[in-house]
């Protein structure tokens, strides 16, 4: 049995159990909205790198969120969010080097929440949560500059490059080569939150969330170079990891569809 075959039935099944957690609980109180957010995430090597040094970069998500209760004080909260992270590079030894990436994610975050009762002043009542649950994310594309000696020495200030996940037999110095490229990865997310309730039936989410990677960029040992003109190589067995603060705000499904049974009623009745 191949690695790759391995890799995607374990990435299947946990996909199927994760759905079956959803749907098992279809018929409990259902939350939906928009969410958007910001974020901060950086890269941790496998092994011990020398040559660069890793910085964090800025990014941003958006997408809708949905959460069910399955408990008196127990929710499952899911996402799926267009998110964009990336990392950037200086150079140890080479001083001129800096490399940045974007890479454009597509995520679906799951946490298991429990809520707890809070309150501010007089009468002013909220619920914070916790909550722990894995992530689930896709690689769907990456693009970059670089910048180095090596360039400058042959009167080249900057590349712009594209990942390409693909054999190509002869790249270009704009194309940074992943044969080998672990597409969906996994991760575990760590949660905290408040949930506010400006008017019943609707919730607005603040929350916060540390992503722990599990999976590499790839498992290939080899780093990726780039062709021609540079020895840079990417180190990708490394994870990504990162911190995020959104805000959601979402719609008690159940309520909104209380209110138009009695707004029916009250109509036939006139």
């Amino acid at each position: 049995m191949s690695n790759a075959f391995k890799k995607t039935a374990k990435y299947s099944i946990f996909f199927f159990f994760a759905c079956l957690a959803l749907l098992n609980t279809a018929n409990a109180q259902l939350l939906i909205g928009p969410k958007l957010g910001a974020q901060l995430s950086w890269v941790n090597f496998e092994d011990d790198i020398d040559f660069i040094n890793s910085q964090p970069v800025i990014g941003y998500n958006g997408g809708f969120m949905l959460a069910f209760k399955v408990g008196e004080r127990y929710f499952l909260q899911s996402e799926f969010i267009y998110s964009r992270k990336g990392k950037k590079y200086e150079g140890e030894t080479d001083p001129l080097l800096d490399y940045q990436v974007v890479q454009h994610h597509f995520d679906l975050p799951i946490i298991y929440r429990v809520d707890f009762k809070g309150s501010i002043g007089q009468g002013k009542s909220f619920r914070y949560y916790v909550g722990i649950g894995p992530n689930i994310s896709y690689w769907w594309r990456a693009n970059g500059t670089i910048r180095s000696s090596e360039l400058e020495e042959e009167g080249i200030f900057e590349v712009d490059f594209d990942f390409v996940f693909d054999d190509v037999d002869n790249p270009s110095i704009e194309e940074l080569v992943v044969e080998d490229p672990n597409r969906i990865m996994l991760g575990v997310n760590f949660a905290v939150g408040v949930v506010l309730e400006p008017q019943p039936g609707r919730s607005l989410i603040i929350d916060l969330k540390y992503e722990m990677g599990h999976s590499f960029f790839s498992d290939d040992q080899q780093p990726v170079r780039f062709q021609q003109l540079l020895d840079f190589a990417d180190p990708l067995r490394a994870r990504n990891n990162g911190i995020r603060l959104g805000v959601a705000y979402v719609l008690d499904t159940k309520i909104a569809e209380r209110k138009k049974g009695k707004t029916t009623r009250k109509r036939r009745e006139r």
